[in-house]
């Protein structure tokens, strides 16, 4: 299954709100768009406004300072759209029992650092906000966890009963994947040479089974 972009499931969660108007959700798109492409600091409300096809006054209007905007922005996240993330990585890569630890690595890193690399400029806006916004970060680490309980740590838990991975504690497996998988958007976020998404994957899954091989 191809994951939709977050661009994708976002514009589906705002089709959804029937408490924002269409000049409303023409705003968030677009602010979301430019938010994503150049900055938030760089963006001024006249280009969210060319971009949605509205009045600039409008904007001002229906939203107080470009930082009340941006928390308008990012709220249609937690109305949906990470719920949509969750259940089509869900169907992407846990749709299946993995017999082995290799299996379960290989199809781990693939999904998600295609993710990142298809998702970038939207993963780096949300990353932003994790380093300045307190309540984003603890909604985040809420949804996350309960990711983590319902879809990873249930194999996990199998694999280490059938001796086929390490019996270390969740949270340093967590740090071992997860850790080197945010490294790879770290790579390309400060600009570093990076190789191939086919061959990152394949560096990344070889040091991660070998790590976690009983």
């Amino acid at each position: 299954m191809t994951e939709s972009t977050i661009t994708t499931l976002y514009e589906q969660t705002l089709d959804k709100l029937e408490h924002l108007t269409e000049r409303q959700k023409l705003v968030l798109r677009a602010a979301l768009k430019l938010f994503a492409s150049q900055g938030f600091e760089a963006t001024s409300t006249a280009q969210i406004a060319a971009e949605a096809g509205v009045a600039s006054g409008s904007v001002y209007k229906q939203f107080k300072n470009k930082q009340e905007l941006l928390v308008a922005v990012l709220a249609p996240l937690f109305q949906g759209t990470l719920d949509a993330m969750a259940d089509e990585f869900a169907d992407s890569a846990f749709n299946i029992e993995y017999e082995t630890l290799e299996d379960f690595i290989n199809a781990l890193v693939v999904d998600r650092m295609t993710y990142i690399h298809d998702n970038f400029q939207e993963i780096k806006l949300l990353f932003g906000q994790l380093l300045t916004n307190s309540i984003f970060v603890t909604q985040v680490k809420s949804f996350f966890g309960e990711q983590l309980q319902k879809l990873v740590i249930p194999t996990i838990n199998r694999l280490q009963k059938e001796n086929k991975m390490v019996n270390l504690p969740h949270d340093i497996i967590f740090e071992m994947a997860f850790g080197i998988i945010v490294a790879y958007f770290g790579k390309i976020l400060i600009g570093l040479d990076c190789r191939t998404l086919e061959e990152e994957t394949k560096y990344v899954s070889q040091l991660l089974i070998k790590a976690l091989r009983v």
